[in-house]
């Protein structure tokens, strides 16, 4: 039907304004009436291009709301950062007392397996600073990374920190953020970061301000949601690889250190969340802290947040200078960025490319981070080299045009004031050799070499850290089950054996078995497990966290009575099932002679596993030497057999000793009755006329065993402390920390 346009206007007015099923949304209404016929629809454009620019002014002022609160939300963040760090270094300042680190090398050589790695690289890092290493894979960068953290020998040059050689006591206030840390992956964040606050802040804190610094640092670094879940290892799973990343520059931050190195911090993020980490460490550069990472890929954000750039290529220094004048820099010598490309990803494309290769490394190493030094070593008469490698490349790259880009680009580039203005002191090209022999503003007396925590307080955290490990290690569903299944099988095949003659060779088997799965089983799961540990304690030592004796005692104390649950429950089943002796108290002496065995081989598997890095080769050592031990304890020949050259070996069979000590304990007291009388038996008392009956000691007779059992268990004792001491030595000596000095 049909309605005029006044009156329709007027009915559609008055329906409800919610878009509601069956109803009208005013803003059809302008298509409504201008659809409708009649001789002043023309009347209606301009009441319609009202409404549509009312529209679109609406839709327009919406959309800028919504990116000023975008923009605004992302600015909040970025100011809570720098907010939350300032009020979290508080008085503190970074390092011990405020003190700062000027980092400087020349000439660093690195040469592996008799392969130039780095050749000659110079650079300094000055306090308030970010320096940031690229390159393409394979470039050096980490190798570069480890010999300034002091973890890579040298072939040449020399490192300098405040102008002086490196000093032990500032290894506690430089961190070094691996790109693959190393944890304990059966503690939860919470308790990763509680530990390093325990063991790394003084002990003026308190344990609750030690705990509220390392709850800020995970605020802060956003592994708060995540505190309580376990890092993850390979059976379980744990946090991302995000995550673990945060949680490795977390551990690095609770001490506020003076110098931070970081190894691709932003590998594994996301752009906004490695956006937010290098942010943080140009706060902490802001604060005085030294910062060098190396980026593999940075994002044209990030990029914009470095203030000194060292890119390498091939070992050799590629640029080195101003982040921000590596675009000018290369547009000087004739490489000019596309528009909207990304600056990292072009230094990187010109580092792979033999062109700029050639061209650059031709230059003087004072001209690669200065424009105006490039400049002149291209155009000067007296450089024909350099003229002539700029000629070539850029035929290659500009083709006929290359000449008037050339001159383009150098009537063009920056003079020496605008660089003096961009750069505060206009000496990007000065060389380090100069900074690394100026006068330190602190004197390397003043840097305590001394712990701040109390070697009780090392041990408190140590043990408590100990102890979450080991009881994942020893009530693991795999072990108990393999425990469990064992036992069982033992249980069934002797159970309840006869006190007969003819079951004296069952017992001896019995006992055998259980000697030699109790000395195998606990050395080959200490060989397995320390590895992992091993990597942790280096870290950690380098760092200088703790005293290597606290770690030791504490790790003994933790694991001796949780590596005597397993075989106590085993015995007390076995045992008992098996009937090896009724008495009481020959059980506590056989259970007390079992765990000397235990720790015995626990004590030769970490020796074994702290003296021989190689896991394979490890486990191959221990199986030689358990074999040969079972071999010249006499349980297979007559020990009157076995050559007189080598016959003396069988003192160092220490399963000799442990079941020697078994057997005098289970026979001790205790009587076999004789199956049949027989002429031909080799008990007088099993012959006719004899009692019947066979005692222990003339079973021990028989075999050759003497009753020592005392001499035994002592023997086994002091092996067991040995061993422990010797593993003690071995790891001071071995993973000693090692200064950045020359090879």
């Amino acid at each position: 039907f049909w309605l005029p346009r006044a009156e329709l206007r007027d009915h559609i007015s008055q329906l409800p304004t919610t878009p509601d099923a069956g109803s009208f949304h005013p803003s059809i209404l302008p298509l409504c009436t201008s659809s409708m016929p009649g001789k002043n629809s023309a009347e209606t454009s301009p009441r319609r291009s009202r409404e549509s620019k009312i529209d679109t002014d609406s839709i327009s002022q919406k959309k800028s709301i919504l990116n000023r609160d975008f923009q605004n939300e992302i600015g909040s963040r970025h100011k809570r950062i720098s907010t939350t760090l300032s009020k979290l270094v508080g008085e503190d300042g970074i390092g011990s007392r405020g003190q700062k680190i000027k980092l400087a090398f020349e000439n660093i050589q690195v040469s592996m397996m008799g392969q130039q790695i780095l050749k000659g690289i110079s650079g300094e890092a000055k306090p308030g600073q970010v320096l940031s290493i690229m390159g393409p894979s394979g470039s050096g960068k980490t190798t570069l990374l480890n010999a300034l953290a002091g973890r890579q020998a040298l072939s040449g040059g020399r490192i300098s920190l405040n102008g002086h050689g490196y000093h032990k006591g500032m290894k506690r206030h430089i961190a070094y953020v691996l790109q693959d840390e190393v944890f304990f992956g059966v503690m939860t964040v919470r308790q990763v970061m509680y530990f390093t606050a325990y063991i790394r802040l003084p002990d003026s804190m308190s344990d609750a301000e030690k705990e509220s610094r390392a709850d800020k640092i995970m605020m802060l670094l956003g592994i708060d949601r995540c505190a309580d879940s376990i890092v993850g290892t390979m059976f379980q799973r744990g946090i991302s690889g995000g995550e673990r990343k945060r949680l490795n520059i977390g551990v690095q931050l609770i001490t506020w250190p003076s110098m931070i190195l970081l190894d691709e911090p932003t590998s594994g993020l996301d752009s906004s969340t490695a956006y937010d980490v290098i942010l943080l460490t140009r706060e902490l550069a802001k604060l005085g802290c030294t910062i060098v990472c190396t980026v593999h890929q940075p994002s044209s954000a990030l990029f914009q947040l470095f203030d000194k750039l060292l890119v390498l290529a091939r070992g050799q220094t590629f640029y080195q200078g101003e982040a921000q004048n590596v675009v000018k820099h290369m547009e000087a010598i004739g490489f000019v960025c596309p528009t909207n490309f990304n600056p990292g990803d072009f230094v990187l494309e010109l580092a792979k490319s033999d062109a700029a290769l050639k061209t650059c490394l031709a230059l003087p190493d004072k001209t690669r981070g200065n424009v105006v030094d490039s400049l002149q070593a291209i155009t000067n008469p007296r450089n024909p080299s350099h003229a002539s490698f700029m000629s070539q490349n850029l035929q290659q790259t500009e083709g006929k045009q290359s000449q008037e880009m050339l001159t383009i680009k150098l009537e063009s580039a920056p003079t020496v004031e605008e660089l003096h203005a961009h750069n505060a002191d206009g000496k990007e090209g000065k060389k380090f050799t100069d900074s690394s022999q100026e006068n330190s503003e602190v004197e390397d007396e003043s840097w305590d070499n001394t712990f701040v925590t109390s070697w009780w307080t090392q041990f408190k955290a140590l043990h408590s850290r100990a102890m979450i490990v080991k009881q994942s290690d020893t009530f693991d569903t795999y072990s108990m089950t393999q425990i469990a299944a064992v036992g069982i099988i033992v249980a069934l095949i002797w159970f309840q054996t006869d006190k007969e003659v003819s079951s004296i060779q069952d017992n001896f088997g019995l006992i055998f078995f259980i000697a030699i799965f109790w000395t195998f089983f606990p050395m080959f799961n200490a060989v397995s497990t320390f590895p992992a540990e091993r990597a942790v304690l280096l870290r950690e030592r380098a760092q200088g966290s703790y005293r290597l004796s606290a770690y030791y005692c504490a790790k003994m104390a933790a694991e001796m009575p949780l590596n005597w649950i397993m075989p106590s429950l085993f015995i007390i089943f076995v045992y008992w099932m098996t009937n090896i002796n009724d008495d009481v108290e020959t059980f506590f002496g056989f259970w007390f002679m079992m765990v000397l065995n235990v720790e015995l081989a626990v004590s030769i598997g970490m020796l074994i596993s702290a003296a021989e890095v190689n896991t394979k080769r490890a486990l191959v050592v221990l199986s030689i030497l358990v074999l040969g031990s079972m071999l010249f304890g006499g349980f297979y020949i007559n020990l009157d057999n076995i050559p007189v050259w080598l016959r003396w070996l069988q003192w160092l069979s220490f399963v000799k000793y442990t079941f020697g000590a078994l057997i005098t304990i289970a026979y001790s007291d205790i009587d076999f009755t004789c199956d049949s009388v027989s002429v031909s038996s080799e008990f007088d008392s099993c012959q006719p006329g004899g009692d019947g009956t066979v005692t222990g000691g003339d079973i021990l007779e028989s075999r050759g065993i003497d009753d020592l059992m005392i001499v035994y268990a002592m023997v086994v004792l002091a092996a067991a402390i040995v061993v422990k001491f010797a593993t003690y030595f071995t790891l001071f000596y071995r993973y000693k920390p090692k200064s950045p000095t020359t090879a």
